[in-house]
């Protein structure tokens, strides 16, 4: 008998190998993006999930409570992570990572006198505990790597990069020009899964130097302490314990800043995913976007399987002699619908085997997009090989089990007289309210990529209060008055240079300075937080901002006036900016006078708002370089101030960035998705299209004769045409009234996300519906144009 339903299915395929073709193509795309979708969703939920015990592990995390928006940040300062040690003993296991620091630059020593240098990303500085709380697998060493001080652990690429095809164990290296570390052990590069990407990992016990950040009110988001808690201990135990229990070490001048500040615990399975604190892997990856790709993966499947089910429902008719016969012959309704689904199965099968080719295809392609490389991997991948077995099995049940339960229904009878064709409405309105839900499918995630597409748009226009163009920033790898002062010296001499200047973040960065400031105002104390940048008097010329009101910065080595920003005004109380000048204010012990008021503008990307900002003098915190240039012989230019930096910074590596691209970076996230639905727009539109040309094959096959009469009482082409696609303008228009509200709530709710967000008008979604149109009418309008041209006598004798 299988071997007869086997039959059966080759036969009828070949007979209508048109109509298997396009089922077999749609079902591949929706299957494609399906599976790409599942590897994309199974990526990111792995994050940090093979690390043994993680389920203990957590990150020690702050929240601000002195604004009514709450801040969140995932950083400590160091004296935290000793008082846990101290006040907490039964914590299993503590760790703190320190990656607070510019790319440093890697030196390697040669017995010959030579000297290769290597500027590396993803450093930190661990302690011991570290390769006991998170998994490696060692090459060489073992997990008391960093036990001993000025140790450092190099993963295996690195290591080969630096010796080659000799051990790295016991080699000595030199750490940014600042001191020599041996390396102790070598493990295996980390996976790229993870929010831990460090290449290099150094010992944190490097003496009493912690850079700064030995004060409990100073905080730093690069660095991290980690907990991992004894067997019985529940994280929210251990809140409750944390909670005021900082208090007693915020005293003096750190007093009121305690106050507003919780510590809790995050799960180490949080941290990808979690948008109020940032991880070393720099990006954070939201549930909800993640419940959004996979609705869109469900979607394209339901797509593809709707199609299916409007292609085989044209087959209902040739088909009914057939399913008659098998019936007169003794078949049951049962074994005519495992008949027909194994036919939809062989199909999906088929459908299968072409998408496993697709999807490498495509994952090659999408590499740049998403910024990593996924692994299709079935036969190694228990859970990828899981999702494909049982994908079959569910497009079967879905494309499949409508078009065999219609035709096993038949009466014997009327399928040999070949009366199905008047088959009642029932069938074509659900039909119609399948093709008004792809409609709907195709709509939303066209309206939805023409809002990303505007709000990226909206990100490159709006007006930063700088001017980014032909601007080149660089690093200042030692805070030196005396060099950076011949640097800038050196630069401005450089023809093509218009202008130089140096600070601690440069203009517009996720590198933030920040703290409390205090100012009496009309007798009243004003405490407020408020970005604080040092520069030079050649900040506000080289980034092109505008001073308002009152003088520039002069050339100082110590703090004698302040430039502040509009926002800065606001929040001293001053309606009218220029009433601000003259008002003393007193920021990290260093009291000085408003001398100036520039415009207001962004230190951060367009995701956040303006922020009170403060200018102020300081030679000793400059660790950004920046320079404008003309617009003639720019590489030339650029190359000159290479061997200028070269000059005086000989032991480092030069690196530099074009402000405007590093400007563009911040939106590469909205980039993404805006590339990634707008492809997954494009398939399901073709898919829908593919559907649409099932249904108007229906119709035309249903209407053959009342086509052939109204060509014979004159009717033209083009009115025929409007036949048929009268219809389809009125599903458009339906799917229209669904798609627009819930196209409009899934992207007010996104929008939500951006302090400088545009406001979706009437036309955005008209828009969306006019391609919708455009597109669905076309494929209409070639089937029904067929339809329209055939001889009428031919259709009027057809029996």
């Amino acid at each position: 008998m299988i071997k007869n339903y086997l039959i059966s299915h080759l036969r009828s395929l070949w007979r209508n190998r048109s109509h298997a073709f396009i089922n077999l193509f749609g079902l591949s795309l929706g299957i494609t993006c399906s599976v790409i979708i599942f590897l994309i969703l199974r990526f990111e939920m792995s994050f940090d999930a093979y690390h043994p015990g993680g389920e203990r592990v957590y990150r020690v995390v702050t929240e601000y409570t002195k604004t009514e928006d709450h801040g969140y940040s995932a950083g400590i300062t160091y004296p935290l992570p000793v008082a846990l040690r101290q006040d907490f003993p039964d914590i299993a296991e503590l760790t703190i990572t320190d990656s607070n620091m510019s790319d440093p630059v890697i030196s390697i020593h040669h017995d010959d006198g030579t000297v290769d240098r290597f500027k590396e990303g993803r450093v930190t500085f661990a302690d011991a505990d570290y390769f006991r709380m998170f998994h490696y697998e060692w090459v060489s060493g073992n997990n008391e790597a960093l036990k001993r001080e000025k140790t450092v652990v190099l993963t295996e690429s690195v290591a080969k990069k630096y010796f080659g095809n000799e051990s790295a164990l016991n080699k000595v290296i030199n750490f940014n020009n600042e001191f020599d570390v041996t390396v102790t052990g070598v493990v295996k590069d980390p996976p790229s899964n993870t929010d831990l990407p460090f290449r290099i990992i150094l010992s944190a016990n490097l003496g009493a130097n912690k850079r700064g950040w030995d004060d409990w009110g100073a905080t730093s988001s690069s660095i991290n302490c980690y907990v991992r808690l004894s067997e019985g201990q529940t994280a929210e135990d251990f809140n409750a314990k944390l909670k005021g229990w900082h208090l007693k070490y915020f005293t003096g001048r750190n007093e009121e800043d305690g106050k507003y500040r919780n510590y809790f615990l995050q799960p180490l399975s949080e941290v990808h995913f979690d948008t109020r604190f940032g991880n070393y892997g720099g990006r954070v990856v939201s549930y909800s976007s993640l419940v959004t790709l996979s609705l869109i993966g469900v979607l394209l499947l339901l797509t593809a399987c709707i199609n299916f089910i409007n292609l085989n429902t044209v087959l209902i008719i040739d088909r009914a002699k057939e399913a008659g016969v098998r019936k007169v012959m003794g078949s049951s309704r049962a074994q005519l619908v495992f008949q027909f689904l194994g036919e939809t199965f062989t199909i999906t099968w088929v459908s299968m085997l072409i998408s496993g080719g697709l999807v490498e295809l495509a994952l090659i392609g999408l590499q740049p997009v998403l910024g990593y490389r996924l692994a299709f991997e079935p036969f190694s991948d228990p859970g990828t090989m899981l999702f494909l077995i049982g994908l079959p099995f569910l497009v079967t049940l879905l494309a499949g089990l409508y078009p065999a339960i219609s035709l096993s229904r038949f009466q014997p009878v009327e399928a040999l007289k070949a009366r199905i064709s008047g088959t009642p409405g029932q069938g074509l309105t659900l039909r119609r309210a399948l093709i008004v839900f792809q409609l709907v499918i195709s709509q939303v995630l066209v309206v939805c990529t023409i809002i990303i597409v505007q709000q990226l748009d909206h990100f490159m226009s709006q007006p930063l209060g700088i001017n980014s163009n032909a601007v080149i920033e660089f690093e200042l790898p030692e805070n030196e008055p005396e060099l950076i002062h011949r640097l800038s010296e050196r630069l401005k001499q450089i023809p093509g240079v218009l202008n130089v200047t140096m600070s601690n973040t440069g203009s517009t960065s996720d590198n933030q300075w920040g703290g409390d400031f205090e100012a009496t105002v009309a007798g009243k104390i004003v405490k407020e937080n408020t970005s604080v940048k040092f520069a030079d008097e050649d900040y506000i010329t080289t980034y092109q901002i505008p001073l308002l009101y009152g003088e520039d910065l002069v050339k100082s080595d110590t703090a004698t006036r302040f430039l502040v920003n509009e926002s800065f005004t606001r929040t001293l109380g001053f309606q009218d900016p220029r009433d601000a000048l003259g008002t003393p204010v007193n920021i990290w012990d260093r009291k000085a006078l408003i001398t100036g008021i520039v415009k207001d503008f962004n230190t951060m990307s367009l995701h956040s708002s303006l922020r009170p900002t403060i200018i102020l003098a300081g030679t000793r915190a400059f660790f950004i370089g920046a320079t404008r240039l003309s617009s003639e012989n720019t590489q030339e230019t650029i190359a000159k101030i290479k061997s200028a930096w070269e000059d005086i910074y000989p032991k480092y590596v030069f690196e530099h960035w074009f402000l405007d691209e590093a400007i563009a970076n911040f939106y590469k996230t909205e980039r993404r998705n805006s590339y990634l639905i707008g492809l997954f727009a494009a398939v399901a539109i073709f898919i829908g299209c593919i559907g649409l040309f099932g249904l108007v094959s229906f119709m035309a096959r249903r209407k053959t004769k009342e086509v052939g009469i109204r060509k014979t009482l004159g009717a033209s082409v083009g009115q025929v045409v409007a036949l048929f696609s009268k219809e389809f303008a009125v599903l458009i228009v339906i799917a229209f009234v669904i798609s627009g509200p819930l196209a409009y709530y899934f992207m007010e709710e996104w929008l939500r996300n951006f302090a400088y967000r545009i406001h979706p008008g009437v036309m955005t979604f008209l828009t969306g519906m006019t391609l919708t149109l455009i597109v669905v009418l076309l494929t209409v309008g070639i089937k029904s144009y067929k339809a329209a041209v055939a001889n009428p006598v031919a259709a009027l004798r057809d029996e």
